[in-house]
């Protein structure tokens, strides 16, 4: 640590006192660990200088939380210190949420098996039309009302509600074909999809459902960990995410992607569709990324399980087609939604269906993120408000 900066060459960096320098620490913005002598404090100048770069005029400034969970990068997502990539190639969706929520060996999965005679009893109350990420929602309520032991934030209680919250939530979709499994990735399919599919292609549903699990603190993610500091119940801090992840510039953002290649297909004209999706939307559908700035790895990977799945679809040429011309006339980068919504429209799932697949995954991460606030000091996101109104 001998770069690193003391503590007044730290708050001298910031422009505060050594107080306020202090109160950082104490609200998780900020890192600090004690030198050798165990008895001045130091500070890393890389996350000092992301600190400066977030200040806002008079003390405005986003929020910095230390995590130990993921760390997305242009190079890949690494997840506990793994590559969510690779990860994705070779575990089913349920091992891959147990290795980021570090479970224990005695810890598994409910069935999230279809029954063989009746539909599930949220199925007959719910109507066919209703919205998927509404289903999700009243899933992820059951899941709550019909566990009396939610207000048990240990780690093993926690992790065991956020199992029963996913099954749930899968249940509450409506059955669309038989299914043909009873994974997770299994039955969701069958939840989404119209037609049985090769155990290939339910295995791209259970690949983008891992790349999916966590990216970061992406909004929702951060609602989620607010709703955690606050104390509140493993299914609540699963509600506070879903409502943030609605935007439809958050979780929906594989619909324009899947309307986009529908279109494509119906007039033969690839140029002709991405033009109107731009013009329409200001934007190019599945390109672009709030952080990552050279690439998604996550897209790559998704594409190739696409084309291994679909290699004599007439569809799979549609969807190079249009990624092609939008990779050659858009600065921005091709993003997993681009992915997500080219899986959604090959598998003949509804547009929205994008959305309900990226919820599903994304709760394995705000779980992770619940476990790891849990162990904060309560209330710590507090922000104050600069009024500036007559």
């Amino acid at each position: 640590m001998d770069d690193w900066l003391t503590t007044e060459q730290a708050a001298a960096r910031l422009g505060v006192k050594r107080e306020t320098l202090y109160a950082y620490v104490s609200r998780g913005l900020l890192h600090r660990a004690l030198d050798a002598d165990g008895r001045r404090s130091r500070f890393d100048p890389s996350e000092i200088d992301q600190l400066r770069r977030r200040q806002r005029p008079e003390g405005e400034f986003a929020t910095l939380v230390s995590t130990r969970i993921a760390r997305p990068t242009d190079e890949g997502v690494y997840v506990r210190g793994r590559d969510l990539v690779a990860e994705a190639a070779l575990s089913t969706f349920e091992e891959a949420a147990d290795r980021i929520w570090q479970a224990g060996p005695g810890e598994s999965w409910p069935s999230v098996a279809d029954p063989d005679t009746a539909p599930d009893d949220i199925e007959v109350r719910l109507p066919r039309t209703a919205p998927l990420m509404d289903r999700l929602r009243i899933g992820v309520a059951l899941a709550s009302a019909t566990d009396p032991l939610r207000d048990d934030l240990s780690p093993t209680s926690v992790r065991t509600a956020g199992r029963r919250a996913v099954c749930t939530m899968v249940k509450a979709l409506p059955r669309r074909c038989n299914p043909q499994g009873g994974s997770v990735a299994d039955t969701l399919w069958c939840r989404l999809a119209r037609r049985q599919a090769s155990q290939r292609r339910r295995s791209a549903l259970n690949r983008v459902l891992v790349l999916l699990v966590e990216h970061g603190l992406a909004s929702s993610t951060l609602g989620a960990r607010v709703a955690a500091s606050v104390r509140a119940d493993p299914y609540s801090v699963i509600t506070a995410g879903l409502g943030v992840l609605g935007g439809r510039l958050h979780g929906a953002a594989s619909a324009p992607v899947h309307r986009l290649l529908a279109g494509a297909a119906r007039s033969g004209d690839a140029a002709s569709a991405l033009g109107e999706a731009q013009r329409t939307l200001g934007f190019t559908p599945g390109f672009g990324h709030v952080t990552l700035k050279r690439r998604d790895a996550r897209c790559g990977a998704l594409m190739e399980a696409l084309a291994g799945a679909w290699p004599t679809d007439e569809r799979l040429g549609t969807v190079l087609e249009v990624y092609n011309l939008a990779v050659d006339r858009t600065e921005g980068i091709a993003t997993v939604d681009y992915a997500l919504g080219a899986l959604t429209y090959l598998a003949d799932m509804t547009p929205e269906s994008g959305e309900a697949v990226f919820a599903i995954a994304r709760t394995i991460g705000w779980i992770a993120h619940a476990l790891e606030e849990y162990g904060e000091e309560p209330l710590r996101f507090r922000f104050r408000a600069r009024y500036i109104g007559d």
